[in-house]
């Protein structure tokens, strides 16, 4: 039974991990990838947000038919927060904050997300230097989460620790579509295998703080919270590669 099983395993792991030419055929595989980009918000989440990062990473895997399969992780970041009202309950007439020892206390807003997508996608081979590369166009569904967070490095201010930060950050989540097109690119020598693209993302969101202390309610309302992004990723993709040359006695 031992040695059935192992063949079985084997059987299913030859066709990813054999020894592939992606210069001469279409192939499948399995790569690792990261990503780093410049993210903009749209729609309600530009009232919160100004432009940002971006980087992430995830699990990708191409079939011989160019169909492709991704499952990953992006944390969006920045330090351009509009909606600067949730300090207000804080405020001094003078629109500072003073901490417990009587001094104005320094208070930075950032932004703080992140998004978790399964995406399923085409390459369509019309340009690059294989049958592996060309347009890549994906979509998806997953789970966007952002919040605005309070910094204030000395923690004097006593209404910004511990659980009262929690009536100011806006923490807000919900169900995630995403869109992406670009170039893909696998070197025929492993060295350059990258993507260059936009990708959308569109958050169905809801605040999911009890109260915000500025407003005295908790905001049930539908979010529409739409985030595009100018992303580059680099593949480190998981085969033997088959030997170019052959020689012949």
């Amino acid at each position: 039974m031992k040695s059935i099983l192992i063949a079985f395993l084997s059987l299913l792991t030859l066709p990813m991990f054999g020894q592939i030419s992606i210069q001469d055929s279409s192939a499948n595989f399995i790569s690792i990838t990261g990503k780093l980009g410049f993210q903009y918000p749209i729609g309600e989440l530009n009232q919160r947000f100004g432009y940002g990062g971006i980087t992430g990473g995830s699990v990708f895997y191409k079939t011989a038919r160019n169909f492709t399969y991704e499952v990953g992780g992006d944390f969006f970041f920045g330090n351009q927060v509009k909606e600067t009202s949730i300090l207000s309950p804080i405020l001094t007439e003078d629109n500072i904050i003073i901490d417990r020892t009587g001094n104005p206390a320094e208070v930075i807003l950032y932004e703080r997300g992140f998004i978790i997508n399964a995406k399923v996608g085409k390459i369509f081979p019309v340009i690059g230097p294989n049958p592996n590369s060309g347009l890549h166009v994906a979509a998806g569904l997953g789970y966007m989460q952002h919040k605005i967070k309070v910094y204030e490095a000395d923690e004097l201010v006593p209404q910004l620790q511990g659980s009262y930060i929690m009536g100011y950050d806006r923490l807000t989540d919900g169900l995630n579509l995403t869109q992406s097109f670009g170039y893909q690119h696998f070197s025929n020598y492993r060295l350059w295998n990258y993507y260059i693209g936009i990708e959308l993302n569109e958050g169905l969101t809801k605040n999911r703080r009890t109260v915000n202390y500025s407003t005295g309610t908790n905001n049930p309302n539908l979010r529409f919270d739409f985030l595009g992004s100018v992303v580059v990723k680099w593949y480190f993709p998981i085969y033997k590669r088959s030997p170019k040359d052959f020689y012949f006695y």
